[in-house]
């Protein structure tokens, strides 16, 4: 993983080269993290400001800042040092249990691999990160400390699988005393959409977490993905905040 650090002495700037899906693949993205002290905003913008001049240095590229639980009034700072807003990932969440799947779904396998990553591939080609699904990607997050097969539900109907609902399990933190289910992503073979499988996938999420003990759930989801926000309201989840992030693009300097 690919670093590049920007400090004064007291405030940094981190940037990390983004592992990029098949959709960004022409541009190099780094992602940008702020370590500001006391949260100074005239601060903030120096070293917003000298990220960018890093990375015209280092070849030029895009910049991708993230700011949590934002609102209108977050895009004033990343503007003014020259950044845009360009995506918004809203965080919904509801209490479970919900009201059951009409699907059964069973745990992951290894004979399994080859459709997954085909299944995602083909109803993420839009997408800045689920996109491009590699065996190699597909291991490294099967091998964190929180994924189990029994959480990766498949659905599979006449030796078929027609799609998935991958789920995580956050265990009690500082944050939370309590375990907390995420809906880490449902795909959809695009040959089976419009069939209301991912209400019925996003339903048989809710019961396995609720067999577990789990009671509330979250999820991420961009702001644009019209068909996958209707589905979701339906299923009783309310928005709680939203993640903005903002770009700038940076050309070479000579």
């Amino acid at each position: 993983m690919e670093q590049l650090l920007v400090s004064d002495g007291t405030d940094n700037a981190t940037l990390t080269k983004k592992d990029l899906g098949e959709t960004e693949r022409q541009i190099v993205t780094w992602l940008l993290e702020l370590k500001i002290p006391e949260n100074n905003e005239e601060r903030s913008r120096r070293m917003l400001e000298a990220a960018a001049q890093t990375i015209s240095i280092s070849g030029g590229g895009n910049i991708e800042y993230w700011v949590e639980n934002a609102d209108e009034k977050d895009d004033t700072l990343p503007v003014s040092a020259g950044y845009s807003p360009f995506r918004d990932l809203k965080i919904l969440s509801r209490s479970i249990p919900a009201i059951p799947s009409e699907i059964k779904t069973r745990g992951f396998t290894e004979n399994d691999i080859d459709e997954i990553i085909r299944i995602n591939n083909d109803a993420f080609h839009w997408h800045p990160e689920q996109s491009g699904m590699t065996l190699e990607s597909l291991k490294k997050t099967q091998s964190e400390a929180w994924y189990t097969n029994e959480d990766f539900r498949v659905l599979e109907q006449n030796h078929q699988i027609q799609g998935f609902c991958w789920m995580k399990v956050h265990e009690p933190s500082l944050k939370s005393t309590l375990s907390k289910g995420e809906i880490f992503v449902i795909a959809v073979d695009p040959s089976f959409q419009n069939q209301g499988l991912g209400r019925q996938l996003a339903l048989s999420g809710l019961e396995w977490l609720s067999a577990k003990k789990i009671r509330e759930v979250f999820l991420y989801v961009e702001s644009d993905n019209h068909p996958a926000l209707k589905t979701y309201d339906s299923l009783g989840f309310s928005h709680l905040s939203t993640n903005r992030c903002y770009q700038r693009l940076i050309r070479q300097d000579n």
